[in-house]
């Protein structure tokens, strides 16, 4: 706690002597130069309340007669009342409790789905990050880009909760330095943490990089099923913004036209390590690579080509996948291998010549590993949930002997079985345009389609740029569709984030 407050001090205190980016020190070959930018962003959406999803699913668990808790926890009595009606257990059990809420059986019709999307939410995030550069010799290099976040708003959702399938780092580096009540279910966090910290020794024909760094392969424009590291999500709002991931990368540069690629990411603790290939150039004015890797035990192999095609330039990738999982699906009778799949992505993208030029974008995707879409209440929020045969807490111990199971638990990493492209849709296709209105204001427009749930995702935003060290966008996403869809499950929400670089 100590260290983290006095790193946000030091932090401040650089800022507040270097109003620009500028030379720290030089001396010969070795040069520390710094830079930073101050984010904010606000946004205002609905969402779901834990604490009301939680009580919604306990209320399922109201016992109106404890005399018949006794009954049903006496063995005797049970061996009796089995003798005379087999099913008479079953359906006095039923009568005193609803067990919809915590066995697979009924868990897409727990009650507790009604709270989805009822909550107002608003959020904001405050981000002074500074980055140091050092230029240590003329083979080595070094970067550091050290965080100070203040996170405020209604933190605790569902929807926060998430699922995540980013990796998790070797090295945690990061410290929460003070978590306040804000009052109602409002709180803040002011948080620390290093963004990216690696070394870099680069000849000219070798570079190796180590530390918290991000591997960009994929060349789609909207999704990146090969980039197993830290790809973005087509709707993240920060969409420069990447986990980065603890690693090794070693690079050969066999020519002008071809060079070799190793990374190898340890994981948290070094436990569950993943490591990959990639062989990458060009050849006939196509930009190509072949990859080959282990991501989450998932054996993986792929490759990417980009080239251009008249005035249009075009972008594929292809992944094939041979997780070693297995998940059990809610509603399943038992558990099951993760199959084999495919992903693939194919857009084109072009400036169309009208007035200062429109940029136009149009790119699909198919993911052979989709979620599914769901059923019942929970809609497409069930496949984020999985059987277990171990019951959960909430339950009285007493009635484990009178529903034994299969109960329910939130989705284990396994299930995403090595890839970082999470959907419910097999099929999606994505539209992009974008035009400068005024040389300070540019417009996007981004629609998605779920052509298996028939549902979408609308996104314009609008960006103004007054000075080259300050820019401010405006956004909106508006989706449209059933519970049982890609985005019927999403809510509106409209988000502001003002960028200052110094």
């Amino acid at each position: 706690m100590r260290t983290g407050r006095a790193l946000a001090i030091l932090a401040l205190g650089v800022l507040a002597s270097s109003a620009q980016g500028a030379e720290l020190f030089r001396r010969g070959d070795f040069v520390v130069e710094f830079s930073g930018s101050v984010r904010g962003i606000g946004l205002a959406t609905r969402g779901t309340s834990m604490e009301d999803f939680e009580e919604a699913a306990l209320e399922s668990l109201v016992v109106p007669d404890p005399s018949a808790i006794a009954i049903l926890s006496d063995p005797d009595l049970l061996d009796l009342l089995e003798e005379v009606d087999p099913g008479m257990v079953r359906d006095l059990a039923e009568s005193i409790v609803d067990p919809v809420c915590f066995l697979a059986e009924f868990f897409e019709e727990c009650p507790a789905f009604d709270e989805v999307g009822k909550t107002g939410v608003w959020q904001s995030l405050t981000r002074l990050r500074m980055q140091f550069d050092l230029q240590i010799s003329r083979s080595l290099s070094a970067r550091v880009e050290y965080d100070n976040e203040l996170v405020m708003g209604k933190l605790d959702t569902l929807e926060l909760r998430g699922f995540d399938t980013s990796e998790d780092p070797f090295l945690p580096l990061q410290d929460e330095i003070w978590n306040f009540d804000l009052g109602g279910d409002s709180r803040g966090v002011w948080r620390q943490g290093l963004y990216r910290a690696w070394l870099n020794w680069e000849t000219e024909h070798f570079q190796v990089i180590l530390g918290r760094q991000r591997i960009p392969w994929g060349v789609g424009r909207l999704w990146n099923p090969i980039d197993r590291f830290n790809p973005i999500p087509p709707l993240a709002i920060e969409q420069n913004e990447s986990q980065g991931v603890d690693s090794v990368v070693a690079t050969w540069f066999a020519c002008d036209a071809a060079a070799l690629d190793w990374v190898y990411a340890p994981g948290e603790g070094g436990d569950d390590p993943d490591y990959a290939l990639r062989l990458h150039g060009l050849v006939a004015n196509t930009d190509y690579s072949l990859m080959a890797g282990v991501f989450d035990d998932a054996n993986t192999v792929g490759a990417t080509m980009e080239r251009n095609l008249g005035d249009m330039a075009v972008h594929v990738e292809a992944v094939y996948t041979d997780p070693d999982a297995h998940y059990w699906p809610v509603g399943s009778s038992r558990p099951r291998d993760l199959p084999s799949y495919w992903q693939v992505v194919v857009s084109l993208d072009t400036n169309i010549d009208v007035g200062k030029g429109i940029y136009a974008l149009v790119e699909y995707l198919y993911n052979g590993n989709a979620l599914g879409l769901g059923d019942g209440r929970a809609g497409s929020l069930l496949s984020l949930y999985e059987s277990t045969m171990t019951p959960p807490a909430e339950l009285p111990r007493e009635l484990l002997a009178i529903f034994p199971g299969p109960y329910v638990q939130p989705v284990s990493s396994d299930r995403f079985g090595g890839s970082r492209v999470v959907t419910f849709a097999r099929h999606q296709t994505g539209a992009m345009l974008g035009y400068d209105l005024t040389p300070t204001l540019r417009g996007d427009l981004l629609v998605i389609y779920d052509w298996d749930g028939h549902s979408s995702a609308i996104a314009p935003q609008f960006s103004y740029t007054p000075r080259d060290d300050l820019e401010v966008a405006l956004g909106l996403q508006l989706f449209t569709g059933n519970r049982d869809s890609q985005y019927g499950q999403a809510e509106n929400l409209v988000f502001l984030t003002v960028d200052y670089f110094f």
